[in-house]
């Protein structure tokens, strides 16, 4: 499998899945699976979330996994696997008086990951009805230019997406994820931002950026008779609440950062389409036009 992403942050990744035989049912028989991936973004940083821009930098992540695994049928996989990541961050401009020291974001991590996937939802976008959590636990050895020695991490990602429909096309849709990073951002820049359309709304992508996330989003989309050539068109809102902290001392429910958006949206063959307004209290009001997941 090979999934080749454009735009703003373009991607490559390519994935080989060699089932074991293991099993005689292929919907439960274990696999392996040696993958690769690299992506490219820009990023702006920020003083503070509602300071002035510092500058901004090209981050280039590079990735070589290999995952034992076992599909759940329809339900879900689950897979446990090794990994190395190399992570660097560019500077392509930096404001005057800010200093950005290159050696902290140049950092190689390796280790050891277990994932679990439940997978329910009906659609991939605009779901109407089911659920999807996945859960994942990573740990190793973290090496960066600033340090000598590597230092040992621990990573926790988990998420959650309950979709439900009554009178056939009024949905109520709630996510939420948190993602704990440790000591496996430890140096340079954080490595989980928020911002951006849906992702914490009325912020730009990445102003909010840290080693540990806490995000929530409720939705409410109404279906409409549905056109030619869409699964259907969608008119909707959100309201979002989060924040990510350098560190976990940081965390508070007092400190967290509110957003929403006002949406029209089609399920095209290209993927979701959104024409919105978004707002935050302590943010921005802006139009997006939007191809593609939040």
């Amino acid at each position: 499998r090979n999934v080749v992403q454009i735009g703003s942050e373009p991607a490559w990744f390519t994935e080989w899945y060699q089932p074991l035989g293991w099993t005689t049912a292929l919907g439960s028989d274990w696999f392996l699976a040696p993958s690769a991936q690299i992506v490219r973004s820009e990023r702006v940083t920020y003083v503070d979330p509602e300071g002035p821009e510092s500058g901004r930098l090209r981050r280039t992540v590079a990735r070589l996994g290999l995952d034992l695994g076992q599909p759940w049928g329809e339900f879900g996989e689950l897979r446990l696997g090794l990994y190395a990541q190399r992570l660097r961050d560019k500077p392509l401009l930096v404001r005057e008086g800010v200093r950005f020291d290159p050696d902290a974001t140049d950092r190689l991590e390796s280790g050891l990951r277990l994932r679990a996937v439940i997978d329910q939802l009906d659609y991939v976008a605009f779901p109407q009805a089911g659920y999807r959590l996945v859960g994942e636990v990573a740990g190793g050895r973290l090496r960066s230019r600033l340090e000598r020695d590597d230092d040992e991490f621990v990573r926790i990602e988990a998420s959650g997406e309950l979709a439900s429909t009554w009178a056939g096309a009024h949905t109520v849709n709630l996510y939420a994820s948190t993602r704990l990073a440790g000591g496996a951002a430890a140096t340079g820049l954080g490595l989980y931002t928020l911002g951006g359309f849906q992702n914490l709304s009325g912020y730009e992508p990445g102003q909010v950026q840290g080693n540990y996330l806490a995000f929530g989003r409720l939705s409410y989309y109404y279906r409409l008779a549905p056109p030619a050539l869409t699964r259907g068109f969608f008119a909707g809102a959100s309201l979002e609440a989060g924040n990510v902290w350098s560190r976990r001392r940081e965390a508070s429910l007092d400190a967290l950062r509110y957003g929403g958006s006002v949406f029209l949206g089609a399920d095209t063959g290209l993927g979701p389409l959104y024409v919105g307004v978004v707002y935050a209290p302590r943010g921005d009001t802006g139009l997006y036009l939007f191809l593609g997941r939040p």
